[in-house]
């Protein structure tokens, strides 16, 4: 026991002094010196992790000295026992007040001795870790920890048999910012290697059990602090084992959840789907309505690229916008968890992903929700309510923060309601304010806004953490904000009061079960830990997950795990919410996801670039997400979306390899290149990502690890003149006018202004009889964008105005259908009508006032423009025919290649459809070959109407042959030829659900009474058998927008293009009607035009096929089918064409070549300084003429020559000085420029050489010019 005492002198020592001693005792001549049989030496450049058989060592200071070990245990302990006094001595009293003299050496040795045998040498819990700090705070932990590794100092370690003959037992002291809060802390960390446990020390001290360990692995945690302190351990009553057990509670961990260090045993374990239904079921009780997820992908908020928050699809209440009728629009309360990304635009965490523990591109939002109904104290309750007493978090480790005012915005004083409801709650020292920053919530630069509360959770807990509140310490994080939605902010920054405020909520699915599963890191709940198992599963080399990161992650093995979980989740859910890889927009990122996590997975795992292996992910995902998003149940969905990210993967695979090649050269020749190394630039990194596909992140990765700096100031101007805008989304118009929440609501409040009556837009003739429906209304109020007006005069040329009727037959802009024009007038005035918008229950007539003036009650008469809603009508009608055909045509295609036929079949073909072959059709993985086979997925991903086109986007899994577009347009025109009525009932919304194989878009809000458009003989028949699948029948459509009677009124349908506007997106652009026939007629007289070109081919002229190829190209609006064919054979003609061309070319070459040759052996009279010639046996250009020039200079390579030449088009020359004029002061350039000014040509060349050209016909006044300018040289 007299060892135990001198190192309990030397631990206490260590931990109080302010600069580490550093121990320097003898030298170590060799890293092995022979102290003995089986004895072995630590010295300079051993690792302290090696494992000793016998000895004790004591290392000094890692700058360059060398770590001293002691021979043997004899030696060891009186050097140990002399040091010990030498350090005591010299440094003690300088060091130590005489308190803590005394208390260390009355009730030091006793501690030690006690903690040894009462609680360390019992088996029960054979791994224990003690830290005590220098502020008398004692802290136990063992288990695994998430903070990094700090820098250590061991001071001893030795073998004795505690518990086997094998274990090692290593206590070192060690300093660093840790996490909790324990700043710059000497610590003494113990812990012990044994036979099959394998020891980290690190801040915890881990303690990890490998597959045949003999030892179970507890927890164990205690905090105690001040007067407790000195009571409890610096007393004579030191706890026994089992105290410490009932004081702290003890549990085994979880299978599936990695071991924590700070649950107190005061709330229960719960899965994330428990976590995530006491939620939902908590809000349910509340009298919420239960709303589901929206897709991550905002159809109709052109401002985003993702859904990235739970407000997202409640944005329309916010704004005013909803239908009041809609289910949306009455809701209340509501209660959900959504689907949320953040790659991308404002809000991309991307980047961060796998470097820390908390990042995601992917997370869920769990959010309450109010709209006019509770407000800050009930929101508030319920927070408290569900965290106390549902989730049973400790109180005492809570803390909220409010709103503390802003002086830059008077109109949102101090939130001081917030604060005094918290108050019921926690203490003042716990409710924090802070600014604009933290507790400021703004959806957009203007619109809803309002102040926050944010509720902070204390992992560590038993102290105060207020001051770490808000300060990015993973030890007090945010798990919950509340945000009171009250002003609207206008363009000019003033707050003005909402009419109804509400209430947005979000807490993280993710962080609040990391709280709850008594872990500290997100990635360590079970929400990634089965992704995790998978990953191992498929790589059985790679070590486990540990929770590494920074420098502690040496190998980047859980940097790997981290990111390839986290965007497996991510592409999973963007796929199944129809979002594919590709190269614009929400496409691009969806691609650089998934790249970024196979790169990763290759560089980390040393995968080989043919195993496909990412893919196999989805199926962990959706086993863990698909209770709750139901769509990952369906079989035929998942294997769409493992089909989606294998071909991705295949076609990264190939380019990969290829690209990184190119890298390499690249870097090679910056490396050889003064100028160049250590840069790569920007024009480099764009090729690699144009031709190769390499997303900007991993080519800057790659010139991180080559040590090269990226110029992506050049990468992102060449990135910018690249892009081009796509219009992928829905048709935009200018809006005028906004009418924002606040002007509605003064509308109503102090004008008194009604909703709109606007159901009269279904009442007109929409077939051959004229239409003189007209309806007379009230003009309610007139707005300038700005101010709600009385009257207006004719003065502002131009100025807009918005007239808000009392009711209208004007159709506004919705659905993808355009507004409606026309005019309002009376016998006062005319306004003509050029927008038509609905905002808030105002449909918002936007134009110019044509004459006369405008007063507020007049009374006017709404004339639409009927003409032109009948061509729009036409083109929505034949819109529904196109989604109903498309999909039949493609599932017969589908149902075709399942059946053997790969090769597809023409438009004549015929092929019955069974009920049975196209429903529910699955397509499994071909696991033996990896072959991607068909996945029917055949969804609208958005369309446009207006009066000149229609244009259909929808999603399928490989390209539209032509042959099937061929189909697609022959049978919709079939349909037109059997004058199909077109019917519109108005039914009940829950009704319409139960006709099967009605279509509709399931981003759109639909009122409870909607319309249903039949195309069909008779709607009524298929009303009275629901029974019927009707997917393949007829088309049936929930629709609102306006159509035509008949399809007889379409007269013609003719496709005009088909594209690909984005992975396994499509686009139909189409015209009918009027429309239908110009076009027809403008193919026809181009055909005429260039009609020559096919009759006689051996007359063509390239300049004309080319130029009726660009027209074919540039024009938009020219039959699809006809345009594809005339192209296919002008690229034939072209062809052979340029054949021909070319082989006339090199007979010419090879004439040319002769002419030169024979030119340069005829006899010449031995005074020639010129040989002048012009070769009118020839027809050719310049090119012909430096073949002769070629051939004749092989022969005479002293003579100068001037040789002329001519084609069909030019004359060309040539003109070089040689031996025999180099005496007679000319210059090449000077000489041709002064001859073929004379002929009204060009020249250039230089003063040796020069070149020249001028009309066809100028060829022998050519030569006779020069023979004359040349007699002044000669």
């Amino acid at each position: 026991m007299y060892l135990f005492f001198h190192l309990a002198l030397l631990l206490y020592l260590f931990l109080n002094i302010e600069q580490r001693i550093i121990f320097k005792i003898g030298n170590c001549e060799k890293k092995s010196q022979k102290l003995g049989k089986g004895r072995k030496l630590l010295c300079k450049g051993s690792s302290l992790h090696s494992r000793i058989n016998v000895g004790i060592g004591l290392p000094i200071e890692r700058k360059g000295e060398k770590r001293v070990p002691f021979g043997d245990k004899k030696k060891g302990r009186e050097i140990l026992k002399k040091k010990g006094r030498e350090i005591f001595r010299k440094k003690g009293r300088e060091i130590f007040r005489k308190k803590e003299r005394e208390i260390f050496r009355k009730k030091g040795r006793e501690i030690f001795r006690k903690k040894e045998r009462e609680i360390f040498r019992k088996k029960k819990i054979p791994n224990f870790s003690l830290l005590p700090r220098v502020s008398k705070k004692w802290v136990y932990y063992e288990g695994k920890g998430s903070s990094g590794q700090g820098r250590r100092s061991c001071i001893v370690s030795f073998m004795p048999p505690i518990h086997t003959s094998s274990c090692v037992r290593t206590v070192c002291l060690s300093k660093k910012s840790s996490f909790g809060g324990l700043h710059s802390a000497w610590y003494i960390i113990e812990s012990y290697t044994c036979r099959s446990v394998h020891s980290k020390s690190i801040f915890f001290s881990t303690l990890g059990k490998k597959k045949k360990s003999k030892f179970p692995i507890w927890e164990l945690k205690m905090e105690s602090s001040g007067k407790e302190f000195e009571k409890r351990y610096h007393g004579e009553d030191v706890p026994s084992e089992g105290e410490v057990n009932e004081s702290v509670g003890v549990r085994k961990p979880v299978d599936t959840i990695r071991k924590g260090t700070h649950n107190e045993g005061k709330y229960p374990f719960m899965t994330s789907e428990q976590v995530r239904s006491n939620f939902i079921n908590f809000f349910k009780e509340k009298n919420h309505t239960v709303v589901e997820s929206a897709s991550v992908i905002p159809y109709n908020d052109n401002t985003l690229l993702f859904t990235n928050a739970g407000m997202n699809q409640f944005k329309k209440i916010f704004l005013g916008n909803v239908d009041k009728n809609s289910e949306l629009g009455k809701l209340k309360r509501a209660v959900d968890t959504q689907k949320c990304i953040r790659a991308g635009g404002k809000h991309n965490d991307l980047d961060d992903v796998g470097k820390d523990v908390y990042h995601h591109t992917f997370f869920e939002m769990l959010g309450n929700w109010s709209f006019g109904n509770y407000f800050k104290e009930e929101s508030i309750d319920y927070a408290w309510d569900l965290l106390t007493n549902v989730y049973k978090l400790n109180a005492n480790r809570l803390y909220v923060t409010y709103f503390g005012g802003d002086k830059n915005i008077p109109s949102c004083p101090e939130d001081l309601e917030t604060k005094k409801i918290w108050s019921k709650y926690l203490d003042e020292k716990r409710i924090l304010p802070f600014g604009m920053k933290e507790n400021f919530w703004e959806m957009a630069e203007t619109g809803p806004c309002g102040p926050c509360s944010e509720i902070h959770y204390d992992r560590i807990g038993n102290r105060d953490a207020s001051h770490l509140v808000n300060k990015d310490d993973p030890s007090v994080l945010e798990i919950w904000n509340i945000v009171f939605m009250q002003y609207n902010k206008d363009e000019k920054k003033n707050m003005n009061k909402l009419p109804f405020p509400c209430i947005d909520t979000g807490m993280g699915l993710e962080r609040i079960t990391s709280i709850l599963q008594n872990v500290h890191s997100n990635y360590d709940t079970d929400l990634f830990i089965p992704i995790f198992k998978q990953i191992k599963e498929i790589f059985n080399y790679i070590p486990d997950y540990e929770g590494k990161i920074n420098e502690e992650d040496i190998n980047k093995v859980d940097y790997a795990y981290r990111v390839i979980s986290d965007h497996i989740r991510c592409v999973t859910i963007a796929i199944s919410d129809g979002c594919l890889p590709g190269n614009e927009g929400r496409n691009y990122v969806i691609r650089r996801i998934i790249r970024r996590a196979v790169r990763v997975g290759k560089q980390v795992f040393n995968i080989k670039s043919n195993v496909l292996w990412f893919y196999r992910l989805v199926d962990s995902v959706c086993k863990i997400l698909s209770d709750c998003f139901k769509d990952l149940q369906n079989e035929e969905k998942v294997n769409y979306i493992k089909n989606t990210i294998k071909q991705e993967e295949m076609l990264f695979n190939k380019t990969l390899e290829k690209g990184v090649d190119k890298f390499h050269k690249i870097v090679k020749k910056g490396e050889n290149n003064t100028n160049l190394q250590g840069t790569f630039s920007g024009k480099d990194a764009f090729d690699l990502y144009t031709s190769y596909g390499f997303p900007i992140d991993l080519i800057e990765i790659m010139c991180e690890e080559k040590n090269v700096k990226l110029n992506m100031k050049e990468f992102n101007d060449l990135f910018k003149k690249h892009q081009l805008i796509s219009d992928t989304n829905n048709f935009k118009i200018t809006k005028f006018f906004d009418l924002p929440v606040e002007k509605a609501y003064e509308l109503k409040s102090h004008y008194d202004v009604l909703p709109t009556v606007d159901y009269h837009k279904y009442n007109w003739k929409n077939n051959e009889e004229k239409n003189d429906i007209k309806v007379e209304a009230v003009i309610q109020v007139i707005y300038d964008g700005t101010n709600f007006l009385d009257d207006i005069e004719h003065t502002d040329e131009g100025k807009k105005y918005a007239l808000i009727l009392s009711e209208t037959n004007f159709y506004y802009e919705n659905g993808g259908q355009i507004y409606d024009t026309g005019l309002i007038k009376n016998k006062h005035m005319n306004f003509q009508v050029l927008n038509v918008q609905k905002m808030n229950d105002y449909v918002l007539h936007i134009g110019v006032l044509l004459h006369g003036g405008i007063k507020r009650y007049d009374i006017v008469e709404t004339f639409v423009n009927f003409e032109r809603r009948k061509l729009v009508a036409c083109n929505h009608t034949a819109t529904h025919l196109l989604n109903f055909v498309i999909r039949k045509v493609l599932a017969e295609y589908v149902t075709k290649r399942e059946d053997g036929l790969q090769n597809g079949f023409t438009g004549n073909d015929d092929v019955k459809l069974e009920e049975t072959q196209l429903n529910g059709i699955v397509h499994k993985e071909d696991k033996d070959d990896g072959k991607l086979l068909p996945i029917l997925s055949c969804d609208q991903k958005g369309s446009l109407v207006d009066e000149e086109k229609l244009r259909f986007d929808f999603s399928f899994f490989e390209s539209i042959d032509i042959k099937l577009i061929d189909k697609i347009e022959k049978e919709i025109n079939v349909l037109i030829k059997e004058e199909l009525d077109v019917t519109v009932k108005t039914m009940d919304l829950r009704e319409s659900k139960k006709i099967k194989g009605i279509r509709a878009i399931f981003e759109e809000d639909y009122a409870d009474k909607v319309n249903v458009v039949f195309i069909d003989k008779n709607a009524n028949n298929i009303l009275h058998n629901l029974d019927v699948n009707y997917t393949y029948l007829c088309s049936i459509e929930l629709c609102g927008g306006t159509h035509i009677a008949n399809t007889k009124f379409l007269n013609d349908f003719i496709i005009t293009s088909e594209e690909s506007i984005g992975k396994g997106i499509y686009r139909i652009s189409a015209v009918t009607n009027q429309k239908a026939e110009e076009i027809k007629k403008k193919f026809d007289d181009l055909y005429v035009k260039y009609k020559h070109i096919f009759e006689d081919p051996n007359e063509n002229k390239l300049t004309d096929v080319q130029s009726y190829k660009r027209i074919l190209k540039e024009d938009k609006f020219l039959p699809y089918l006809k345009k594809n064919y005339i192209l296919q054979n002008l690229e034939k003609i072209e062809k052979n064409i340029i054949e021909k061309e070319k082989n006339m070319q090199k007979e010419l070459f090879n004439k040319a070549t002769n002419v030169g040759k024979a030119y340069a052996i005829e006899d010449k009279k031995d005074n020639i300084l010129l040989d002048l010639k012009f070769f009118k046996e020839l027809n050719g250009n310049q090119k012909v003429l430096e073949k002769i020039v070629q051939a004749y200079s092989k022969h005479k390579k002293t003579l100068s020559y001037f040789f002329i030449i001519t084609d069909e088009s030019n004359t060309y020359c040539v003109f070089e000085i040689k031996e025999s004029l180099k005496n007679k002061n000319m210059q090449a350039d000077v000489f041709m420029k002064e001859v073929m000014k004379s002929v009204d040509g060009n020249s250039g060349g230089g003063k040796n050489k020069a070149f020249g050209s001028a009309a066809k016909d100028k060829g022998i006044e050519l030569k006779n010019v020069v023979q004359e300018a040349i007699k002044k040289y000669l």
